[in-house]
């Protein structure tokens, strides 16, 4: 008798833990995307703060990579292989660094980052325009150092950009918000072409290091930080 109710029991147990469990699907995760989202409620913020630093990182770097190789050319007279050397040693510069930042940034936080590497930034391209940037040498030092800390933001922006956000407007969000870096890669030539013709190579530093600094003054203000946080309470 006493065989027979423990198997009873057993067989119920086991039964029970065969059984699915069911659990209540939230609503909001279901809920079609509606892009008006992104500017009403908490979003509004993030929207305008994201956006605005794709336009700054990429004003600055797109700037540096297409423009650099022109003027060690045209300006230091360099051999067309010495200025392509020099313009890759750029690039390379900003591999290295965003594979740091892959390795560091979970540990130091996106915002507080993003807010250092754009001062950061300002520093070399402040140096540039204080030496006047008149040789090759100069330049491609101190550009690469404000390309390399950069990178790591341009890097990581498309991260950033769907924590920002809940799964019904992760895309729309990320894509809307990245559409800036063509409005931003697009600007920076234009610029550097414009200030060159009317005011010389030394005031592009200063320009840019100004869009730097915006960009850590809006991330200081306005970015939200995501470590260590839970995505669906961070964007419900």
């Amino acid at each position: 008798m006493v065989v027979t109710m423990l198997e009873n029991e057993a067989r119920k147990a086991g039964h029970a833990l065969s059984e699915p469990v069911v659990r209540p699907v939230d609503p909001k995760a279901t809920a079609r995307t509606d892009w008006r989202e992104l500017f009403s409620g908490i979003y509004r913020k993030r929207t305008l703060m994201i956006w605005m630093l794709w336009i700054c990182v990429y004003m600055v770097n797109n700037g540096l990579i297409t423009w650099l190789p022109t003027l060690y050319k045209q300006t230091f007279n360099l051999p067309l292989q010495a200025s392509l050397a020099y313009g890759w040693v750029t690039s390379a510069v900003g591999v290295v660094a965003s594979i740091l930042c892959a390795l560091l940034i979970d540990r130091v936080g996106r915002k507080r980052w993003y807010s250092w590497a754009f001062l950061a930034a300002t520093v070399p391209l402040v140096v540039l325009t204080a030496l006047g940037a008149v040789s090759a040498t100069q330049v491609v030092v101190f550009a690469s150092i404000a390309y390399a800390i950069l990178q790591t933001i341009s890097f990581s922006l498309y991260l950033y950009s769907a924590e920002l956000y809940p799964t019904r407007l992760r895309a729309i969000g990320t894509g809307f918000g990245s559409a800036w870096l063509r409005a931003g890669s697009a600007i920076g030539p234009i610029l550097v072409g414009w200030i060159v013709d009317n005011y010389g190579v030394s005031y592009v530093f200063t320009v840019f290091a100004a869009v730097a600094l915006i960009g850590g003054l809006v991330t200081i203000f306005f970015a939200i930080e995501t470590k260590g946080r839970v995505l669906e309470e961070l964007s419900p």
